[in-house]
């Protein structure tokens, strides 16, 4: 819905702020009511855009003709508070320099609110262009935009949703505690709140700012449908319900997967730490995703020969857009190594390394490994701490001569792939996985759900065909554990991951051409 455009009474209106400096010819008033005399939402848009239009004129017209003095609303203030200014029943009559002092205290604070008002006015129409992705396709908008028009969307949903809840609240009522509540438990310091709970996760498990403020509005989402806001106070029926009024909004069945995966991961911190003794939301599944042929898939052997094959492995090619050797590395890097493209993409040459284990009792090895890692600043993207780990390189990288790669640079801090550019959220890959994606196409990939992302699930595949126990794949790939036993350095250690990298075979791969630059 555009900027002031408000519905009363199922009749819609248009509702303005008036401009600061033209409050005292409006008399005081601060906003501008009119209504549009139309239930119809698309007639509405059109008179609130031409009303509008006749708003802007009206105002520019009133200062042009009334030579309005702009600091006439700080004076008629200034006259308001001087003689409260002067009273003071506490203390003496105050001095002439005082009030003076004072009251140039009082301009400043009003001029700066003056300026923040005129902020505002100058930013309208990169919000009505913001809101104006609301009405476009999302297959005409890049990512980032439907991003935030997802963002737009959930927003304006919370807020109607808030509104309907506080109109339809009942008056409150003493109640004894609920029969359900649990007795105490030993909760390490974390209250029953989704907002405690949440901020006992972050401390204790370190994720991303982004994994965060998702795990929060996903609370949010439970509490705002379900009416419960006491961790303990959840139980399946709660998820159940929660699940249920997403179905009715229309969310996708990705979308619900997500939001149930994101409550899932919270309630099992709660077992964790004791404030619950069950996941309520372990055996609630989302609805099957109807839509034919969304789900990704792993590539085939014909895929990886078909991609191997292309130019840029077999004749040297090198698009501007592909990023120099970024182009022929990401691919191969992500099918040996399992590693997600923002993890390869923000690799610097010191993450290349020699790694010491353990051969046996009495013989110690060295070997080498990508190390992933938050980097030297400590702002490297992971996704969260069970993604930090050591990652034995794959043979078939070496016999390509990728350590003679990352070896051309002696500096430790410089970016293995110095071409990728960081996108506004500070992303090295984003930008060239947009490019992946055309290019896979431009060589006969064309399907959907084989993306660059596939590549990990791929590596999922034939670590299983290779027979890697289930712990070293989710150590290689920084999988969460899945109990004690399974955290890096007890279950398994180096030397495991090393045997492990080793066996990993990539069943009917042709032979990869090195790239141009480690020939001869």
């Amino acid at each position: 819905m555009p900027t002031g455009l408000i519905r009363r009474g199922g009749a819609y209106s248009l509702r303005r702020r008036v401009p600061m400096d033209l409050i005292v010819v409006y008399d005081g008033r601060k906003e501008i009511v009119r209504a549009l005399g139309t239930n119809d939402f698309a007639e509405a848009k059109r008179s609130h855009a031409r009303l509008w239009v006749e708003l802007d004129e009206e105002f520019e017209a009133r200062r042009a003709t009334l030579a309005v003095d702009p600091d006439a609303h700080i004076k008629r203030k200034l006259a308001e508070i001087r003689p409260l200014l002067a009273r003071n029943a506490n203390r003496d009559e105050p001095s002439a320099e005082e009030i003076e002092c004072q009251i140039e205290e009082a301009q400043f604070s009003l001029r700066m609110c003056l300026e923040e008002e005129g902020e505002y006015e100058r930013r309208e129409l990169p919000r009505q262009r913001l809101l104006a992705l609301l009405s476009v396709p999302n297959h005409l908008l890049t990512p980032e935009e439907q991003a935030l028009k997802d963002l737009i969307s959930d927003a304006r949903f919370d807020v109607e949703k808030a509104k309907s809840a506080l109109a339809k609240r009942p008056e409150p009522v003493q109640s004894p505690v609920p029969a359900r509540l649990p007795p105490a438990r030993r909760t390490a310091g974390i209250g029953a709140s989704f907002d405690d709970l949440i901020a006992g996760w972050e401390r204790d498990r370190s994720p991303q700012v982004r994994t965060v403020a998702a795990h929060k509005a996903v609370a949010q989402w439970f509490v705002d449908r379900t009416g419960v806001s006491n961790v303990r106070l959840a139980t399946a029926d709660d998820v159940r319900t929660f699940r249920t009024r997403l179905i009715e909004e229309g969310q996708t069945a990705a979308n619900i997967r997500t939001k149930l995966s994101r409550l899932r991961t919270l309630f099992g911190y709660a077992c964790e730490e004791g404030i619950i003794d069950t996941n309520p939301a372990a055996n609630i599944r989302p609805p099957a995703d109807k839509r034919p042929g969304k789900a990704r898939l792993p590539w085939s052997a014909d895929d990886l020969n078909i991609l191997f094959s292309g130019p840029i492995h077999s004749a040297g090619s090198r698009p501007i857009r592909g990023r120099g050797e970024a182009a022929y590395w990401l691919p191969l890097l992500a099918l040996f190594s399992g590693a997600r493209l923002e993890e390869l993409a923000q690799l610097r040459r010191g993450d290349i390394r020699e790694e010491p284990y353990e051969v046996d009792e009495e013989t110690d090895g060295l070997a080498w490994c990508i190390d992933i890692n938050t980097g030297p600043d400590g702002n490297n993207h992971v996704k969260n701490a069970g993604a930090i780990r050591l990652i034995p390189l794959h043979p078939t990288l070496i016999n390509l001569g990728f350590l003679k790669y990352a070896q051309s640079n002696s500096d430790p801090n410089a970016l293995l792939f110095p071409d990728l550019k960081p996108n506004g959220e500070d992303r090295h890959g984003a930008k060239w996985g947009e490019w992946f994606s055309t290019y896979r196409r431009s060589i006969g990939l064309n399907d959907s759900r084989k993306v660059f992302h596939s590549l990990r699930h791929t590596f999922k595949d034939y670590c299983r065909g290779s027979k890697l126990e289930e712990r070293v794949q989710r150590q290689l790939m920084g999988h969460a554990p899945i109990d004690v036993g399974d955290t890096y350095g007890v279950g398994f250690g180096y030397a495991d991951l090393v045997s492990g990298i080793r066996a990993y075979r990539v069943p009917r791969l042709a032979t990869i051409a090195p790239p141009a630059s480690s020939l001869g």
